[in-house]
């Protein structure tokens, strides 16, 4: 965990990492209750590898900055997701200390995808799930994505194909 206290990461590392895998368009948009009051996006020239094969894994677990970059690969044709829907955290609060030590947090405004697609308690719906051979060890992961003869062998479905 990081010092925000999610597992997603900080947004403007997402940010960040999203302009190195895109050659340009919208990463995210900050709405509040009157529309889009913010939009993040790039126009590829930090791009580092814009066109190479891409599959992200997501699962509830992918929340707040991960959730936000899996987004903007999925809208942007740029990935293939796999796995289960992302955690759903869609909402930009601000938090405000009382005077008695207590805070209270307040939604200021909302992550929207690139489609305009508000992700708060629904998440990112991924392309595909993950293959049931997929291997759930960490230490066979590499090994059964990469094998052809194995069941998990990720070209056999065409992910990388364009």
């Amino acid at each position: 965990m990081n010092k925000c206290g999610c597992s997603g990461g900080l947004f403007p590392e997402g940010i960040e990492i999203a302009k190195i895998w895109l050659d340009k368009g919208v990463i995210v948009y900050i709405c509040d209750s009157r529309g889009v009051r913010d939009i993040y996006d790039t126009d590829g020239t930090n791009a580092i590898a814009p066109s190479e094969p891409l599959a992200v894994l997501v699962n509830k677990g992918t929340a707040s900055a991960s959730e936000i970059l899996a987004g903007a690969l999925k809208d942007n044709k740029r990935a293939v997701l796999l796995g289960e829907p992302t955690f759903g955290k869609g909402k930009i609060q601000s938090v405000f200390e009382m005077s008695d030590g207590s805070g209270l947090a307040v939604t200021v405004a909302r992550y929207e995808t690139p489609d305009h697609i508000d992700i708060n308690k629904v998440g990112i719906i991924p392309d595909h799930p993950l293959p049931a051979l997929f291997p759930k060890d960490d230490d066979d992961f590499c090994g059964c994505i990469g094998d052809p003869a194995s069941g998990c062998f990720l070209n056999r479905v065409g992910l990388f194909s364009r």
